[in-house]
């Protein structure tokens, strides 16, 4: 079984890939295995928790973007990540692609803080926004 220590130990050895260096492979394993047992409402607590919500839910979305419709646009925000792995490399790596129009204002403290499985819950969570 890969605990979330040793990926976290792969990932410094190997840093998430340049802007331009993703390719359909990216995260792959990381996100199967975050997302194996995945609970989105456990992910919602997290997102409360960790106070996404002020910025991510509240407002007009001008300080960041919000999760309304999220789960629809996610796949084509960086191709060829798929949304799920979209949504990884944002949350782990918020600065490395950055939404047009906004700042990198996100913590980039999560890959220390949370474990595989809660980034698992919140990727879950994020998914239920969909424009439908």
């Amino acid at each position: 079984m890969i605990t979330f220590a040793a990926i976290l130990t792969a990932l410094r050895a190997n840093p998430a890939p340049s802007p331009g260096g993703v390719n359909a492979n990216s995260y792959a394993d990381e996100v199967a295995s975050a997302l194996a047992n995945a609970d989105s409402e456990l992910g919602g607590d997290l997102v409360y928790e960790l106070e996404c919500n002020l910025c991510h839910l509240r407002g007009d979305g001008s300080q960041s973007p919000l999760f309304y419709g999220l789960a629809d646009i996610a796949a084509e925000r960086r191709p060829p990540l798929s949304a799920e792995q979209y949504l990884y490399e944002a949350t782990l790596y918020p600065g490395l692609h950055l939404v047009e129009g906004y700042s990198n204002s996100m913590p980039d403290t999560y890959a220390d803080r949370l474990t595989q499985q809660e980034v698992g819950h919140i990727i879950a969570f994020m998914l239920t926004f969909t424009d439908a």
